[in-house]
């Protein structure tokens, strides 16, 4: 048994049923359309677009309509990172640098530089 699909609405015709239809002058290589029923060739030959027609299954498949398992995208694993010794510094000195640079207080350089500002607009008034 050959299930054909309908040409408009991609709805399932079985042998028997539906409508075939050759249109004068078709160059394809499937001359002979075949549509589920009359609504569909109707619509067909005004040229309306099977997109926009919201019982087809294209605009459901485009609209999202149809209730259909879907696969749940995997989480990437996250990169975790690794201080490596690079070439003319070993990793103990590398670790050794980022300690000092942690350990400048950066609140107390702040403060300093707000107080110059301070005093500098009290000298101007």
């Amino acid at each position: 048994m050959r299930v054909v699909e309908c040409e408009f609405s991609n709805f399932a015709v079985h042998p028997g049923h539906g409508r075939r239809y050759v249109p004068f002058a078709f160059l394809s290589t499937k001359p002979v359309l075949t549509f589920a029923r009359k609504k569909c060739f109707g619509l067909y030959m005004r040229k309306k677009n099977p997109r926009f027609v919201p019982w087809t299954r294209t605009y459901r498949r485009i609209h999202r309509k149809t209730t259909t398992d879907r696969v749940a995208k995997r989480r990437a694993v996250r990169a975790t990172k690794i201080t490596r010794a690079i070439v003319g510094a070993d990793l103990s000195y590398i670790q050794e640098v980022r300690a000092k640079s942690k350990k400048v207080d950066r609140s107390a350089k702040g403060k300093a530089v707000r107080a110059e500002v301070a005093e500098r607009k009290a000298a101007k008034k």
